[in-house]
């Protein structure tokens, strides 16, 4: 949970009226979510992480999240995660990646 809080906190953005506006203020958040029961970006980051049901909303809302390069880059992007790459599935590793990222 740590890590959807710390995308949605630090690359969180939202259409509010057509607009590309960063998840900044709970203000915000109350007023678009208000009708579903959501008030503030904890709760928006506990519905991504659970995949509540207001999970399809949420991601109608928001804009896809742009991350950079991990700190100190990438070691060996040619060969799979399993053979000690970069590329390939991490299974529980993402997490760790993903704060690099942030």
């Amino acid at each position: 949970m740590r890590s959807v809080h710390g995308l949605v906190f630090k690359y969180g953005y939202g259409d509010v009226k057509g607009e590309k506006s960063a998840l900044s203020s709970n203000l915000l958040i109350e007023n678009t979510f208000s009708e579903q029961g959501l008030l503030c970006i904890e709760d928006i980051v506990k519905q991504l992480f659970e995949a509540g049901p207001h999970f399809s909303l949420i991601t109608k809302f928001m804009y896809p999240f742009k991350l950079t390069p991990p700190k100190g880059g990438f070691r060996r992007v040619a060969t799979s995660f399993k053979q000690n790459g970069a590329w390939g599935n991490r299974a529980e590793k993402i997490n760790a990646l993903v704060r690099k990222m942030l």
